[in-house]
């Protein structure tokens, strides 16, 4: 056995520790994992659940979602949204005087951020899940 600090007598240290390091690698790539399978969550509830991903001719919005997994200092991250440049105008449109005619039923503002405050709970449980150390 090596020791990290041959004087303090404490043996066997450095085989804790990679131990450990490589027990934190998993919960990463589970975290990574889980932050993957959130995100396809919340696309298939926005094509499922009002308000509806709104569709055009095209259906170029809708095509456009994107997720871009990245890391941190503090871990692993994933960017995620619509590509399409007048997504955030589609998403904001809540003109209170005026009615939109939406071309898609059940389809509306707002649509991401629903998906996100409806589903909230199931995206810490999906992350959570994937994120423990499976034996």
């Amino acid at each position: 056995m090596r020791s990290v600090n041959p004087n303090t007598g404490i043996k066997g240290t450095d085989i804790v520790l990679a131990n450990l390091n490589r027990e934190i690698a998993k919960i990463k790539a589970g975290s990574m994992a889980g932050l993957i399978e959130a995100s396809i969550m919340i696309r298939r509830d926005m094509d499922k659940t009002s308000p509806l991903i709104p569709i055009g001719r095209t259906e170029n919005l809708r095509a456009s979602w994107f997720t871009t997994p990245h890391h941190t200092a503090k871990g692993p991250g994933l960017k995620m949204g619509f590509g399409a440049n007048y997504a955030v105008f589609v998403h904001e449109m809540v003109d209170k005087g005026k009615q939109i005619n939406w071309s898609r039923p059940g389809s509306g503002p707002k649509f991401l951020e629903a998906a996100l405050k409806r589903n909230h709970k199931q995206i810490l449980k999906i992350i959570g899940n994937n994120a423990r150390i499976k034996p």
